[in-house]
């Protein structure tokens, strides 16, 4: 008895938010080596001192969700599929841009590194 009793009151812990759903979603879909490795190529050529991070712009476009693709959407409620979709594209925004500006760096302090040891007459 005690056991049934224990297990109705847990039964609704395990239902997922909108919004814990989006990110999930998001830290499933965002290819993070690629972004780490077009922040490598930008940090890597400098191309960051001539301009304005291309990657980086890039990386803060907010992707489009197809809401009838998404399974976990369907006969939701309205409400919810908006908490979803903002809570899915702040996440990717946060998880690009993150990993761009990790090979940014990556990049830049490589190819620092390079030019460093090679006026010094290391390389």
């Amino acid at each position: 008895m005690v056991v049934l009793i224990f297990l109705m009151s847990t039964a609704g812990i395990c239902e997922v938010t909108p919004i814990e759903a989006g990110r999930q979603d998001a830290q499933r879909d965002v290819l993070r080596a690629k972004w780490f490795f077009a922040g490598c190529l930008v940090g890597g050529f400098f191309l960051w001192l001539v301009n304005d991070n291309p990657v980086v712009r890039e990386a803060n476009k907010s992707p489009e969700v197809a809401v009838s693709k998404v399974p976990r959407l369907i006969g939701k409620p309205p409400e919810y599929v908006d908490k979803y979709v903002a809570a899915y594209q702040a996440e990717s925004v946060r998880l690009k841009y993150r990993w761009a500006e990790y090979g940014w760096i990556t990049g830049s302090g490589l190819t620092t590194a390079y030019l460093v040891g090679y006026l010094v007459g290391w390389f």
